[in-house]
């Protein structure tokens, strides 16, 4: 049975309620995380997006460890470190190095594997990922953008575009993560709201310059 109430200090400080939504919220936002969320996104274009299933497939995953393992690993470090209050990254200064981690790793892995001659799916991917990181940064430097939101946003509208139907459900998806963040205080609506829509604008306007759209 999920325990009614894992609330921090730090959530209580923001305003989070006590409860079995609060729990719910918390197992929603644990699940539907932007680490996830990214191999999501990296195989349904790899695979999706590649006339030849099989070798996209391997595409994903070589694209999936360069992406992936090392903003994760980083991050973990630094959490056990004590240099975050916590799991979500809810003081908004201490994400900073993430963003500039994450901007570095996905530059280098990028040019990687443009080099190895990656399909322009992917590429075109990585570089929507790559302008609503340094977008991200910039903005959160004096607000707080919900980073989940951007991450199941940039999921569904690449779903959408390859197989609407599971495009759907991941906007269904995206509605209930929306409302994990209100209710654990993460976040507030406009937050959720800018995550979103700067996703969806990143990935249709780089597909578009790639013309993949």
């Amino acid at each position: 049975m999920m325990p009614p109430n894992d609330l921090t200090a730090e959530a209580l400080s923001r305003g989070a309620l006590p409860g079995r939504g609060y729990a719910i919220a918390r197992r929603i936002s644990q699940i539907l995380h932007p680490v996830p969320l990214g191999i999501v996104s990296i195989f349904i274009v790899g695979v999706l997006g590649s006339d030849n299933r099989i070798q996209g497939l391997w595409w994903a995953l070589v694209c999936a460890l360069i992406h992936v393992v090392p903003p994760t690993i980083f991050f973990n470090i630094r959490l056990h470190q004590g240099a975050y209050s916590d799991d979500d990254i809810s003081i908004r200064s201490q994400r900073n190095e993430l963003y500039l981690f994450g901007m570095l790793n996905v530059t280098i892995g990028t040019l990687i594997l443009w080099l190895l001659n990656a399909p322009l799916p992917l590429l075109a991917m990585l570089v929507s990922v790559a302008v609503m990181n340094l977008i991200s940064f910039f903005i959160n430097l004096f607000w707080k953008i919900s980073i989940h939101s951007a991450s199941i946003g940039s999921c569904a509208t690449l779903a959408s575009i390859y197989l609407p139907a599971l495009g759907g459900i991941c906007w269904i998806a995206a509605v209930v993560l929306g409302w994990a963040r209100l209710r654990t205080r993460n976040h507030t609506l406009m937050q959720v709201i800018a995550g979103i829509s700067l996703a969806v604008v990143c990935v249709l306007v780089v597909y578009r310059l790639f013309g993949l759209i």
